[in-house]
């Protein structure tokens, strides 16, 4: 849609490689942990930096997370509106995480700043209905009804397959796309269905 460029199909792609970049950091945390050299905590978060910009991996279920071999991936993307105090999103997205604990499907959750405003969130699971529970969330429901037009310009969110597990030889397949455009008051919505390329 020439007038909503953030819905170009073109940047499925992309976002598909963004998220194997987030898969490659979960793989490698847990190679880490296998071989003694760091220690990974469920629900503890941990965060470091890439060339000045903030990645944070999250894993929830080790176990499930290196055992199952086909695991369901929901990628978001976002342009943050970046005039606009940012503390009231992080504070709710840090009480959205803390919440894990209480949806045993979410495995993992991965979030990468790509640059300034723009970030990407990545949650692996294991039921294709589990985001249906999580959305059941009070804060999650207020974070999406209050939170998110006053500080999201547009965002695309992906639903998708991990195929061949998380250390095999794993393609994101997306499935659905959802699109949100908040730069005016009309909160347009869209949703695309599809199968794409996997991409490495």
């Amino acid at each position: 849609m020439p007038d909503r460029p953030f819905t170009a199909i073109d940047l499925t792609d992309r976002d598909i490689s963004i998220m194997h970049e987030m898969l490659a950091d979960a793989r490698s945390l847990l190679d880490e942990a296998r071989a003694g050299i760091r220690k990974v905590v469920p629900y503890k978060r941990i965060v470091w930096r890439v060339d000045g910009l903030t990645r944070r991996v999250i894993v929830c279920d080790e176990g499930r997370l290196r055992a199952h071999p086909e695991l369901c991936v929901v990628g978001f993307f976002a342009e943050r509106r970046t005039e606009v105090d940012i503390k009231p999103l992080d504070e709710a997205n840090a009480a959205i995480v803390a919440e894990f604990t209480q949806y045993p499907g979410i495995l993992s959750y991965s979030s990468m700043e790509l640059h300034r405003g723009h970030w990407a969130n990545m949650v692996l699971h294991d039921d294709p209905v589990d985001p249906e529970y999580w959305r059941q969330s009070a804060l999650h429901a207020q974070a999406v009804k209050l939170l998110s037009p006053a500080h999201y310009r547009n965002l695309r969110i992906h639903n998708a397959q991990l195929t061949d597990g998380l250390f095999d030889a794993p393609a994101i397949v997306v499935q659905r796309t959802k699109y949100f455009d908040f730069a005016d008051e009309s909160d347009w919505r869209a949703e695309r269905t599809l199968v794409a390329s996997p991409g490495r």
